[in-house]
């Protein structure tokens, strides 16, 4: 390591940002849909926004969204229940729950701009 590597780095968190043709309908969406929380929103009509699901946080901007093979995971404590609350109100599922051998129980969602959500849940701690 050079002298000016610290020789660790610690992140408290880490917020993925994306591109949305609205951040009021992106929020709202998740909101209304999957159960998060508005953290903020900023301007008027909103540019820039972020919402909680517990201590996760996502940040969406006005712009056009990025699409592409990649996803947004988030690690969380009830699965099913996120599955049946994502399903019932209409969130296009692309693929149901299933255990997997790397000890996860996931699903894949699509949100309304096209993103990949996965949502995933460590095996023996179900809710």
């Amino acid at each position: 390591m050079s002298p000016n590597t610290p020789d660790s780095i610690e992140c408290s968190a880490v917020y993925p940002t994306l591109a949305v043709r609205s951040v009021a309908d992106a929020c709202n969406w998740y909101v209304e849909k999957l159960g998060f929380t508005v953290r903020f929103l900023w301007g008027e009509p909103p540019t820039h926004g972020a919402l909680l699901l517990g201590e996760a946080c996502v940040h969406f901007w006005q712009g056009i969204p990025q699409l592409g093979e990649n996803w947004m995971y988030f690690d969380i404590n009830n699965l099913d229940g996120m599955y049946e609350r994502a399903k019932g109100n209409g969130v296009t599922i692309s693929k149901a729950p299933e255990n997997y051998p790397w000890g996860m129980r996931e699903f894949n969602a699509v949100d309304l701009n096209g993103y990949n959500i996965r949502f995933g849940q460590h095996l023996g701690s179900q809710s």
